[in-house]
């Protein structure tokens, strides 16, 4: 009985052991390596001083082990002039340094010249986000020192309505008259549109409810 015990509290302790490493790995994986940081901070400096004029690199380094942006590390620098917040990071597919500049640009532009009429067409009970897709702007080739505007640009930005609320029948006709409004004012030539909901206790409605529509 005495040696069935102390195997069994052996045995116990290894489990305690391997839990503990466990833990400890998940923590270090969720801590960004200061080594990487330091890179990707000089790597970055000298990036930004060749190719922008008014742009600084901050002392901050966006860490992300989640796959939420393409990349692990990124600098965050920013514009003087237009006050635009960009990343500058390696492409891990290609090994190229580049840069977020011109998504961001234009999708604070889009941001701000689209809150009016989303108020109107939907009240408080709205939050948007504007996303660009980097790789389709990378392959317009334009150079960072005299960049284009969305406006003309065979690009389509990415309009992520989320409405605090359920479902409602004319939601569809409300949604296509707002997209309607943005091409008729110029504001917008082409969008995709991605509309979710939220239930009222905040969680996410994920039953087919949510709308996808361009123009």
């Amino acid at each position: 009985m005495k040696r069935y015990l102390k195997w069994l509290l052996v045995g116990f302790g290894v489990i305690v052991i391997g839990v503990a490493g466990l833990v400890f790995a998940f923590y270090r994986s969720m801590q960004p390596d200061p080594d990487e940081e330091a890179k990707v901070m000089k790597m970055a400096e000298s990036y930004v001083l060749e190719r922008f004029k008014d742009a600084e690199v901050t002392e901050d380094v966006l860490f992300d082990n989640m796959g939420n942006f393409p990349f692990e590390y990124a600098a965050i620098a920013v514009d003087s002039v237009t006050g635009t917040e960009f990343y500058v990071y390696e492409n891990e597919s290609t090994g190229e340094i580049v840069d977020t500049f011109l998504s961001s640009k234009w999708e604070d532009a889009v941001t701000e010249v689209i809150e009016d009429s989303i108020d109107t067409a939907f009240g408080a009970d709205v939050t948007y986000i504007v996303l660009y897709d980097e790789e389709s702007i990378r392959q317009l080739d334009v150079s960072s020192a005299n960049p284009i505007a969305y406006q003309t640009a065979d690009v389509s930005p990415t309009i992520l309505l989320t409405l605090h609320r359920e479902p409602e029948a004319d939601d569809e006709e409300r949604v296509r008259t707002w997209m309607s409004a943005l091409q008729e004012n110029d504001i917008l030539k082409r969008a995709e549109i991605r509309v979710d909901y939220t239930a009222k206790s905040g969680e996410l409605l994920d039953d087919g409810t949510g709308l996808d529509l361009s123009f």
